[in-house]
């Protein structure tokens, strides 16, 4: 009886038991299947959330749009020299270096002046010997004869004039009677003898002046001024051994060393003058004849992180290359600061067309698909892909029509990936 207790006692618990099990899988399956309802709602509300993209808009505006064409070019200096001595010579001293600022007049490098020192001293010692001849040959003393002379011819001439006009008188008087003839014949005698002395005076004059005496005064007076001009010219030439800089500027290149010979082609210094620079373009004749001397224009210096700054027409060219048919412009830049350097590679833009009261929308707006140009556009909360037409355009917007008009919201941001109809959500 005991055994058949404990064995009614189990199938009794196995009932239970079953019975327990069967509530507990009827609550899980409950749970689950709550949780299943709870948790697909969940994520489909959030798959719906993450399928409506984000985009930024702006409305399409009318304005004035120009296009600009941009020109390379490289910057040079407004002034360059290359600075060679006049005369040749050892090279005695060197005063600059690459970089160094000079000044008009400042002293670049030096010549050996000691064979034309010599010089001088040898022209020099001519002209005292040419000096010494003049005063053999006569010199002051030829003067001194010839001024003697000269004064001589003076005093008889007035001699002369006087006895010719008392001769004049008398001879007027003695025809009245009013003198004596002895008295008339004292004045004709005077006369007479003052006209032969006047002649005499001028004879010896004559005389004098024509004497080879007074040609080689005159032959050592060129001698002294020809050895003059020879102490001048080595004067020049040693003034010419100290090379100076024509203009202030910086030091770019230094081909010269001491104890080298320095003449001709050998031996120089190169200064530059880049308080201004140049950038030189070719520009064709559909754009040059949009521009013009004065005019201001934007530079793009790429050699500092495309850094903008403005240049000024300064030269055009009035005749075109015979490369490719276009004309130099040149576009000065100024450089008080010294930041910019010879060399420096640059873009100068000069604006290509113009037109005024167009469509006009960002570039970021427009994008291209097997060659057609797309606007997207928000209406009602939805995307309408729009074919459009572009015209000119610039760095920051591009002209456009078609089936658009002002203040249509355009798609600037978030673009990709859209379709026709599609759903977005508009975010500044």
């Amino acid at each position: 009886m005991k055994f058949k207790g404990i064995k009614f006692n189990a199938a009794k618990l196995k009932g239970l038991l079953n019975k327990r099990n069967i509530i507990i899988l009827v609550v899980l399956i409950v749970v689950v299947a709550v949780g299943s309802h709870f948790l697909g709602k969940g994520n489909k509300k959030a798959e719906i959330k993450q399928n409506v993209k984000n985009v930024k808009t702006e409305k399409i505006k009318v304005s004035s749009i120009s296009s600009d064409v941009q020109y390379a070019s490289a910057l040079k200096p407004i002034k360059q020299v290359e600075v060679l001595p006049k005369g040749s010579g050892k090279v005695a001293s060197v005063n600059v270096n690459v970089g160094d600022k000079v000044t008009a007049g400042q002293t670049l490098f030096t010549l050996d002046t000691s064979e034309l020192r010599a010089n001088l001293q040898q022209q020099q010692a001519m002209v005292d010997s040419a000096n010494a001849k003049f005063q053999q040959t006569g010199g002051s003393n030829y003067q001194k004869q010839l001024t003697s002379y000269e004064q001589d011819l003076t005093n008889k001439q007035i001699r002369y004039n006087a006895a010719q006009r008392d001769y004049d008188n008398y001879q007027k008087l003695y025809s009245t009677g009013a003198v004596s003839k002895n008295d008339f014949d004292q004045k004709a005698d005077t006369f007479k003898t003052a006209s032969a002395d006047l002649e005499t005076a001028q004879q010896n004059l004559n005389l004098f002046q024509s004497q080879i005496g007074a040609e080689d005064t005159k032959v050592a007076a060129a001698s002294v001024t020809q050895a003059q001009a020879g102490v001048s010219t080595a004067q020049i030439q040693i003034n010419n051994a100290t090379v100076t800089a024509p203009i202030s500027g910086v030091v770019s290149v230094k081909n010269v060393e001491v104890g080298q010979i320095a003449g001709g082609q050998s031996g120089s210094v190169t200064i530059i003058d880049s308080s201004s620079l140049n950038a030189e373009i070719n520009v064709p004749d559909k754009i040059v004849g949009k521009i013009q001397i004065g005019q201001s224009v934007p530079v793009i210096i790429t050699a500092l992180e495309d850094k903008k700054i403005t240049g000024t027409i300064d030269n055009i060219s009035p005749n075109t290359n015979s490369k490719d048919n276009s004309y130099t412009v040149k576009v000065k830049i100024d450089n008080a600061s010294g930041e910019l350097k010879a060399g420096m590679f640059t873009k100068v833009s000069l604006q290509a067309e113009n037109k005024g009261n167009v469509l006009v929308v960002p570039n970021q707006a427009v994008k291209v698909e097997n060659g057609v140009s797309y606007i997207y556009q928000v209406k009602n909360g939805k995307i309408k892909k729009e074919a459009v037409t572009t015209g000119i355009s610039n760095d920051k917007s591009v002209e456009v029509s078609g089936n658009i008009k002002l203040d249509d919201d355009i798609i600037t941001e978030g673009q990709s990936l859209l379709s026709d109809g599609e759903k977005v959500n508009i975010v500044k």
